[in-house]
């Protein structure tokens, strides 16, 4: 864990607006979940919205459990797209404009409204390799963030 991410602190704002909170404080893995981490840090003056209910947990498992994690989102694909000529890139930028779900949200990833998992990276470097462009590819800036991702 390097310093970025020991100074990470959990701000409920970050949590997507659909998200689940769970209160279930007897559940044995309350203090590793991400719903229970959201359920224990409301905001002062919240008093509605979605919850996991306690029959989620049944012969000491939830099927809502979500593990904690901090990952190192990734934003930007400006630099990295820039690099290749004009027709990959109008490609490779239509792909991952798929992938991630259509223009909207590749802009909100795009401009770090919203942060690529690991996974996310993952996929678009495995995909502009096999488009024939190798060596070190980066995103146009990273940040630490407790992994919301489904």
């Amino acid at each position: 864990m390097d310093n970025n991410e020991k100074e990470l602190v959990f701000n409920y704002a970050d949590a997507p607006k659909h998200w689940f909170n769970c209160f279930h404080a007897a559940c044995k893995k309350a203090g590793e979940c991400m719903h229970f981490l959201t359920g224990r840090n409301l905001p002062d003056g919240m008093t509605f919205g979605n919850a996991i209910y306690p029959t989620a947990y049944q012969n000491g498992t939830c099927e809502h459990f979500k593990q904690v994690r901090v990952i190192r989102g990734a934003y930007g694909f400006n630099g990295m797209l820039h690099e290749m000529t004009r027709r990959d890139e109008v490609q490779l930028r239509s792909l991952i404009k798929a992938y991630l779900g259509g223009n909207g949200t590749y802009y909100m990833y795009n401009n770090g409204v919203k942060l690529l998992t690991p996974e996310q990276q993952e996929w678009i470097l495995r995909l502009i390799r096999q488009h024939g462009y190798t060596g070190e590819k980066e995103f146009d800036g990273y940040r630490y963030q407790y992994d919301f991702s489904e």
